[in-house]
This record gives structure tokens, C-alpha cells and sequence, in this order.
């Protein structure tokens, strides 16, 4: 096993980090460690190309990071790859409390931070062994999933190396580099995922190895990735008067901090010196109740005081509210747009409340039966998919979208010039741009939620239909497979459709499948599960069906197919396989 690929999945268009040229480190850090241990490694971005199968395809294995909202994307990839008979490991945060799903896709899940767990999983394939003692993996055992105990420790930052950005395919399009300092956060906002992946223990790099690292990108653009750069406001001020002791001259950078910084008069005087340019903050709500709810520790008082200070040293602010709290109303809303136009926030992200695996919110609203999907696809905190308390998912959903409409207004656009120069209006212009696409792609989705709402409240399964196609004529069926006997199952539960096919598929018997889904699946499905295993296929039925399940496709918006064996490498080519948006492919259990 020599040559491994790494990939990080795709958003989908249309939202806010669909402009995103900046990968995640955690792959270049596994990837520099796999590099100084001989393998031949390469990642793959796909939100800044379209990936490279030719090259993908000749890997001895390939490992896929997830978050939430790119999961599906990861499956749709990680199902290709299995079909193709391509070990398949998936991790990141989303696996990590999803560990039983994501181990439907892959052949490994890696749990939590992978740093110093999936070096070893690679020898132990090479090996050939089960990874038995290996913290934090999940993985088959003769059918059964198995999942060996989490880690004890957090990683310790100063062991990792300085990732090798080179690594990824399309390194020189980065527009800002990515630097990591820190990990965790003391605070524990319940909708964060941070503290339940990384912990509330704040973990530091020394400063002289960031600064190391920094010394290789002068005169470029950075961002400290790090959850709340600021948290230790010691440790940062010392690392940006070592920035300047060591000359080390960069173009600008930016980070995620909370309000408190901005009472910092010193950290402010050296973020200007540094060329600290832009800051992302999550002010989260204008709402007190909301604000007590999330657990923020902070006051509205608190978002003024900072978007003043830090406007006073030239400072961007990218503000950050997520609406939807059962303290909310479509009023505070209104509110949020008019406080974040009044105080002049260059640019804004109005998220709808989402609650993320391994939350604290997640486990509350799963709980209360408030959840209208887990189709992960919709959780990128710009579509609803839940029930607020005090408005209802449309207007939550509408108002959450007219609130980004009127900030981003072009009447707007030069607001800020004179506060924050002319980079405002830039990402301003952005910003509107972004609204136009959203408004455009997702306008389906104030349909879907009316049927996701009624899907969920229903418990039932429903069976629609149990029906036996067979072609008499079998002279002319110019198959040479023997046999015409279809047998078709469908049913719903919880508006997902199942399709269970058994027998021969033909011509004939396709076309009476064509004529039994359009009568009875809904022209707009949401979820349609198909179940191939059992089903016999000559190689021009294997192309009859592709086509098929191309038009049906159209009427999906989100389609699996279980497979087996035997039609997973003839019948699921990659072009047939990406041609289907949202198309998963499942392989049966084992």
C-alpha cells in the first residue's frame, strides 16, 4: 500500500461557504505525516476542482473527511469507491458522532482526532491485521461493526508537524493560508460542536513553532483556523510581538475570536501592527434570552463595545447571528437586521439554528420529536430542520432569507467605505452575489419543508404495493438471461420511499417498473431507497437501468441504492454515478 489519496468533499452551491478556496487542516496534517512515513500521498479539495478520477482510481486507499453538511457528498464518493473494490476510510467530525452511518460507506471510520491513530491504521492494513488495538477506530469484523474504545488524551499540539500545504493538488489557488495555533474552547456554546470534538481544555502550539511555520508564507494573507485564536489573550500577544520581532511581514490575517478581545487595548495596537485586518465573531443573537440560552456568555453590550473598538483600529468584522432559539420571533429577526446596519458590521452571516451531531442541541430538539429531517445535506445552517417554538419553519426559514436580502442590499454595498476602506464593499459585493445564487437554487425548499413537516410527524410505515411483472411473450424479449418474473416492493415510512426489486429486469419489465413509480411516488420524492440485491441484469439491462434511474433521478432529491456484488462494478460507473445529484451507492451488509 504506497500511493493513498485524501479528500475533502464539496459544499454545494449557493451558500456561504461555497466561495471557500481555504481547506481544513486536518488532511495536510495526516497527509505530512504519511509523506515523512514513505507513502505516496496527495489531497484533493473538490471545492476548488472537480476531482481527478482517473488518478483516484489507481489509489491503495483513500481517506475522506467529513463535516455535517459535505457527509452525504462523502458517501456519494466513498460508495464509487467501494463499488470499485478501493479500501475506504472516513473521518472527521461528522463521523466521529456518527460513527454506525458513516460505517455503512466505508470500509474504517477514524473517531475524534485522527492525528496519531490513522498513521497506524495504514500499517495495520499493510499488515493485514484487524486494527484491534487502535484507539478511536471502527471497522467490520466478519459483518459486525466494531468500535475500539475513544482515546484517553487530547493531541498534544507541539508533536504535530508544520502540514505541507504543497501536498494539496491545487495548493497555489489558496487565497489565504490556513495556520492553526490552538485547539478547543473554554466556552460551551450548546450549539457548537468544537467543545464535543476538541474539548473545553484550550491546547496551545508553542509559539516559536507557529512563528516557524508563519516564516514560510511572508507576504501572504493568512487565517489563524483556529475556534477562538484569542482565548488565551497572553499567549496571542505574545505571538504577534514575535510576528514583528522576527519581521516576519505578512500581507494581512484574519481569525475567529469572541467580543472580549476588543477590551484589550493592547491586543488591538498589535492586531493593527501585524496586519490583523479582519476578525470573525460570533455575536449570535441581539436577543438577551437567546443569548442566556445558548449558553454565550456575553451581552448585547458586549457585541456594541467590540464592533466600536475594533472599527476604531480599521479592523473588518464579520458578524455571525444564528436565528431560531425558542426565545426567537420573526420581530427579533427584523431586529438583527437593522441593529447589524446600524452598528455598520461589514459583513454578516445570518444562520438559521442548526443542530449538529454530538451537540447539546441536537440531543434536546431529537429528543423533544422537533426534528424535520436528517438529511445532513440541508445542515449547513441555511435551510430549517427543525420546529422553532415561536414561529413556524417557513417563517424562520423566509424571514432568515429576507434578513440577508436587506443587509446585502446594493444600496448598501458602500456603507462601510470610509470605516473599513474599500475591502467592505468587496465582500459586501460578494455577499450579494451569493444571496442572488441562493435565492435561485433553493427555491424548492419552501415546498419541501410542507412535506418534510407532515413526513415527521407521521411514525407509520405504509405498504404501497407488492406487484408480480411478467412478460408472457418471452420469445421476444431478446434477453438471453432466462427468466421474466419482476417482483416490485414498495412502501414509505416516515416519507421515505422504498423500492425493493427481485427477479429479471428487461425491456419489458422496465417499462411496467416506469409506469408503477410514476403512478405511485410523488412527482417531487425527497428520500427514494432502492434495493437491487436479488435482481439479475444482462449488461444492456445494466445500461437501461442506468438511463432509468438517470430520469428518475430528476424527481429525487435524494436517492440510495442498495447493491450487491455482483452488479457493483458492471453496473455503477463513476459517470453514471455522478451524473445523479445526490445519488449514494450502498453495498448490502455483509
Amino acid at each position: 500500500m504506497k500511493k493513498i489519496i485524501l479528500i475533502e468533499p464539496k459544499t454545494k452551491k449557493g451558500h456561504v461557504y461555497s466561495t471557500v478556496r481555504m481547506p481544513r487542516l486536518g488532511l495536510p496534517i495526516l497527509g505530512t505525516q504519511l509523506k515523512e512515513a514513505g507513502y505516496d500521498v496527495c489531497i484533493y479539495v473538490a471545492q476548488s476542482k472537480a476531482l481527478p478520477w482517473s488518478k483516484i482510481l489507481e489509489a491503495d486507499l483513500v481517506g475522506i473527511s467529513t463535516t455535517t453538511s459535505t457527509s452525504r457528498e462523502a458517501y456519494r464518493i466513498a460508495g464509487y469507491l467501494r463499488s470499485r473494490n478501493i479500501p475506504v476510510v472516513i473521518g472527521g467530525i461528522h463521523a466521529t458522532f456518527m460513527p454506525e452511518e458513516a460505517l455503512q460507506y466505508a470500509d474504517y471510520v477514524v473517531r475524534g482526532e485522527a492525528d496519531f491513530t490513522f498513521l497506524p491504521l495504514v500499517r495495520s492494513l499493510e499488515e493485514e491485521k484487524l486494527p484491534e488495538g487502535i484507539p478511536g477506530i471502527s471497522y467490520w469484523d466478519n459483518g459486525v461493526a466494531v468500535h475500539n474504545p475513544s482515546q484517553d488524551d487530547w493531541v498534544d499540539m507541539d508533536q504535530l508537524p508544520i502540514p505541507d500545504l504543497t501536498l494539496m493538488a491545487h495548493y497555489k489557488q489558496i487565497r489565504a493560508v490556513p495556520v492553526m495555533t490552538s485547539r478547543g474552547c473554554p466556552f460551551n456554546c450548546i450549539f457548537c460542536s468544537v467543545t464535543p470534538m476538541f474539548g473545553r481544555g484550550y491546547r496551545c502550539r508553542e509559539n516559536e513553532s507557529v512563528l516557524q511555520e508563519l516564516s514560510l508564507y511572508k507576504g501572504r494573507n493568512i487565517f489563524f483556523c483556529d475556534d477562538n485564536f484569542t482565548a488565551d489573550l497572553k499567549r496571542t500577544k505574545q505571538l504577534l510581538q514575535g510576528i514583528l520581532d522576527k519581521k516576519v511581514n505578512l500581507k494581512g490575517w484574519g481569525a475567529q475570536m469572541r467580543v472580549e478581545a476588543a477590551r484589550d487595548d493592547e491586543l488591538l495596537e498589535l492586531m493593527h501592527r501585524t496586519g490583523g485586518n479582519i476578525v470573525y465573531i460570533g455575536f449570535e443573537s441581539i436577543n438577551p434570552l437567546t443569548l442566556e440560552s445558548y449558553n454565550k456568555k456575553q451581552s448585547v453590550e458586549d457585541i456594541r463595545r467590540s464592533i466600536r473598538r475594533f472599527h476604531d483600529y480599521g479592523i473588518r468584522i464579520h458578524g455571525m447571528f444564528v436565528f431560531g432559539s425558542d426565545q426567537d420571533t420573526v420581530q427579533t429577526i427584523r431586529d438583527t437586521v437593522d441593529f447589524a446596519l446600524e452598528m455598520r458590521i461589514d459583513t454578516i452571516q445570518f444562520m438559521v439554528l442548526t443542530p449538529l451531531p454530538g451537540t447539546t442541541m441536537f440531543k434536546k430538539l431529537e429528543s423533544e420529536g422537533r426534528l424535520l429531517t436528517k438529511d445532513w445535506e440541508l445542515y449547513d445552517g441555511h435551510h430549517v430542520v427543525f420546529r422553532p417554538a415561536l414561529m413556524s419553519p417557513e417563517q424562520l426559514q423566509e424571514e432568515t432569507f429576507k434578513a440577508f436580502k436587506r443587509f446585502y442590499a446594493a444600496k448598501n454595498l458602500f456603507q462601510n467605505i470610509l470605516f473599513t476602506g474599500w475591502g467592505s464593499t468587496l465582500y459586501r459585493g460578494v455577499g450579494w452575489w451569493l444571496v442572488k445564487s441562493f435565492e435561485k437554487q433553493n427555491r424548492w425548499y419552501n415546498q419541501a419543508l410542507e412535506q418534510l413537516q407532515s413526513q415527521s410527524i407521521s411514525t407509520r410505515t405504509v405498504p404501497l404495493l407488492y406487484r408480480r411483472v411478467q412478460v408472457l411473450k418471452q420469445e421476444n424479449l431478446g434477453e438471453t438471461t432466462a427468466g421474466n418474473l419482476l417482483k416490485i416492493y414498495i412502501s414509505e415510512n416516515n416519507g421515505i420511499f422504498y423500492l425493493r426489486l427481485r427477479g429479471f429486469l428487461n425491456r419489458f419489465t422496465l417499462k411496467e417498473l416506469n409506469h408503477t413509480l410514476k403512478n405511485l411516488l410523488p412527482h417531487r420524492c425527497f428520500h427514494l431507497v432502492i434495493n437491487t440485491e436479488g435482481l439479475y441484469l444482462s449488461e444492456k439491462s445494466m445500461r437501461n437501468f442506468s438511463l432509468f434511474l438517470e430520469r428518475l433521478g430528476k424527481r429525487v432529491h435524494r436517492m440510495q441504492l442498495i447493491y450487491s456484488a455482483e452488479n457493483g462494478r458492471g453496473l455503477f460507473t463513476k459517470k453514471f454515478s455522478f451524473k445523479i445529484p445526490r445519488f449514494e451507492l450502498l453495498p448490502n451488509k455483509r
